[in-house]
């Protein structure tokens, strides 16, 4: 089995850097994309992984990517972060496809913990113990957020 790897795809460097410098501080193996076009064009294997996708990709964005991805039968637990303004409309594709919806910004220390989880577990198990507002509840607790 490959060792466990997250894949992050965001347009925006600084947020890959963020999540590249967050995880790796973790001892998480992380690779980073700018475009959903950039990932599907490496081809990674998505076997033992998980992605952490922005909604608001340009081009292809990441309800499109995601349903690409669906479209040929992954199965890799998903986190869809958004900016913000567009949680209520993406609540039925969250629903529909069985990821889990974050709002930046996220809060360091609950995603590198629900990150480890995805990676351990297999997706029904994981789908099945963890929520957004799970990840957002400790925002008050915690300063640290990407």
């Amino acid at each position: 089995m490959s060792k466990p790897i997250v894949y992050v795809i965001d347009d925006d460097a600084a947020v890959r850097d963020s999540f590249h410098i967050l995880f790796e501080s973790h001892g998480i193996e992380v690779r980073c994309y700018a475009s959903g076009e950039a990932f599907l064009g490496a081809a990674p294997p998505l076997e033992n992984s998980c992605l952490i996708i922005d909604v608001n990709l340009p081009e292809l964005n990441g309800i499109d990517l995601l349903g690409r991805l669906l479209r040929d039968d992954f199965m890799t637990p998903t986190f869809l972060i958004t900016g913000g303004g567009s949680m209520a409309g993406l609540r039925s594709t969250v629903d529909r496809n069985d990821v889990v919806l974050l709002e930046k910004p996220v809060v360091a220390r609950e995603l590198v913990a629900e990150v480890r989880k995805a990676l351990g577990a297999g997706r029904t198990q994981y789908r099945s113990a963890v929520s957004a507002p799970n990840l957002k509840s400790s925002a008050s607790r915690s300063s640290s957020n990407v």
